[in-house]
């Protein structure tokens, strides 16, 4: 069995869709509605391609502010401040 310790492989920082969905433990799908409706931030392109930074996908999956242009959108979904504010 391999020793994680001794893993050498490349953890990529630029994330395709469907893996920046997987990352964040959504479907493609749902990370469709959520970036469209702004919940998700907006990705990079980088030659050609739509790439999602992986620090982005980070701060959002954190809740912290500026990882979005919906400030507060994650307060407001859990319930600490109202959704309508």
């Amino acid at each position: 069995m391999p020793n994680p310790a001794n893993d050498n492989r490349v953890q990529p920082r630029g994330l395709r869709r469907a893996d920046a969905a997987a990352y964040l433990g959504i479907s493609p799908s749902h990370f469709d509605g959520q970036r469209k409706a702004g919940n998700i931030p907006a990705p990079r392109q980088m030659l050609g391609v739509s790439i999602w930074d992986r620090t982005d996908l980070d701060r959002l999956f954190d809740g912290a502010t500026g990882a979005n242009d919906n400030d507060g959108y994650w307060d407001r979904a859990c319930g600490s401040e109202s959704l309508n504010s």
